[in-house]
């Protein structure tokens, strides 16, 4: 056994692709009707892009839309739609990448794939190092929309495919761009390439601190690989875990405590801690039609939808209470047509969140993939004194999200759950681990795991 001198900080990342139900949806204020009566939505041309924001040095290695016109941007495996942006390497595994552009008229669209590190800083590696084919590839299926108020085309493809595959694991990005133009992208989006070749043990359990028993989870976890496949864990091993996608409070750059043979061992007591949050909350707008649960209002104004939700309330010293939900996912669907990508309608969909007074040293955000599990300003509340409530409009394509208020105080590393949405033990979080390998005779980050662990399985 060998003792480890230093002492790491330590995360957990825990996730877990749950059921499937049908809703929610959002409406932007520019609709097009298919019948030709435009609502006034930006034509490509009046949002062009500036060259001096699209430079190379400011692309960005994340899940990122340039282009105000592409919504609904989704990543999954083949045939799993609640399922993580994951395959594992030389499997037969394969994406599926979704999207649609509300300026309906058919656009040729290529995509090409970067390899980033575990920082997701772009590799120090040339294309034929990771990519096998051509990466330069095409969207070559697309379909407009029918029957609904918001007019648009629907682009997707799958990866890898006959054209191209990929040669090693790590972090990747896929970057979307008009013909030609691949350094003005319309939109990145992250997912892994992973070789699954070592074996985690998740323990997730009370936490050392008896005062936060009721409120934390502490994440344990080891990790058994096999002989002469790591050298110098210490050095060259880096574990990343998030709970519920979340980044703000991620944890790396971890040490194991021990490595006993083959096992690496990280067990803490403080720097592995989490708030157990809340449930997430959820919309149902998988119709337009009627008012159905959690919709105070429905209505067709000049060719667009408007849905306002019934007020949201604080959860911050209520009792805690077990409810189904998809960890924080979306689903898109309609019940109002057969086939959801196409027949799928847009709303302008406005939340509001009850609150007696503004926050004046921080603000609240929505969190969830339907922000692309970031802190994002678009989704950045607003305070209205004359509702007594925080409020904001998004416009989202039919379906079921799931969603978080998240509290940024000015000063603070992190967000806070506990102020709006409270804490306990007792819920169901999802864990994402993903280990990463930097072997001194490459030039890359191999990305060994990505796995995601339920909270809820080790109590």
């Amino acid at each position: 056994m060998i003792i480890n001198k230093k002492k790491g900080i330590q995360l957990i990342y825990n996730t877990v692709a749950l059921q499937i139900i049908f809703f929610s949806c959002s409406i932007n204020n520019n609709a097009t009707s298919n019948d030709g009566n435009n609502i006034s939505l930006e034509k490509k041309s009046s949002i062009k892009k500036e060259n001096d924001f699209y430079s190379e040095e400011t692309i960005r290695f994340e899940d990122y839309i340039y282009d105000k016109n592409i919504k609904s941007v989704i990543l999954h495996k083949r045939g799993v739609e609640l399922a993580e942006p994951y395959i594992i390497l030389n499997s037969n595994d394969q994406l599926v990448l979704r999207f649609d552009d509300l300026n309906a008229d058919f656009n040729t669209y290529q995509y090409q794939f970067i390899h980033c590190n575990s920082s997701w800083e772009i590799s120090n590696l040339n294309e034929m190092d990771y990519i096998n084919g051509f990466n330069d590839n095409y969207f070559e299926n697309s379909e407009k929309s029918f029957n609904t108020h918001q007019a648009y085309t629907h682009y997707w493809a799958s990866f890898p495919n006959e054209d191209v595959s990929f040669l090693i694991s790590g972090n990747y990005i896929v970057n979307v761009f008009e013909e030609g133009n691949p350094k003005e992208p319309i939109f990145s989006k992250k997912f892994y390439i992973s070789e699954q070749n070592i074996q985690p043990e998740i323990n997730i359990s009370y936490p050392s601190n008896i005062d936060q028993k009721y409120y934390q989870q502490e994440v344990d976890f080891n990790f058994i690989y096999s002989p002469n496949q790591i050298i110098d864990p210490y050095s060259n091993v880096n574990v990343f875990v998030e709970q519920n996608h979340r980044t703000d409070n991620m944890i790396s750059n971890i040490e194991p405590n021990f490595v006993r043979e083959n096992k690496l061992v990280y067990n803490y007591d403080d720097e592995n801690v989490f708030d157990g949050g809340n449930e997430f909350r959820y919309i149902n707008l998988t119709s337009f039609q009627s008012e159905i649960d959690r919709v105070e209002k429905s209505e067709l104004t000049d060719s667009t939808y408007k849905i306002t939700l019934m007020a949201d309330e604080k959860r911050t010293y209520k009792r805690y209470l077990e409810k189904p939900d998809i960890n924080g996912k979306l689903l898109i669907k309609t019940v109002d047509g057969n086939d959801w990508n196409t027949e799928g309608d847009y709303a302008h969909v406005k939340f509001n969140l009850t609150y007696r007074s503004t926050l004046n040293q921080g603000d609240l955000y929505i969190f969830g993939q339907i922000s692309n599990w970031k802190i994002d300003p678009e989704f950045q509340m607003k305070y209205n004194t004359s509702k007594g409530s925080y409020e904001k409009e998004l416009y989202l394509k039919q379906g079921y999200y799931n969603y978080l208020y998240l509290y940024v105080n000015d000063t603070a590393k992190s967000a806070d759950i506990r102020h709006i949405e409270g804490s306990h033990f007792d819920t169901e979080n999802e864990y994402l681990f993903k280990v990463y390998y930097s072997d001194p005779g490459d030039f890359y980050d191999r990305l060994l795991l990505y796995h995601i662990a339920n909270s809820r399985k080790s109590f």
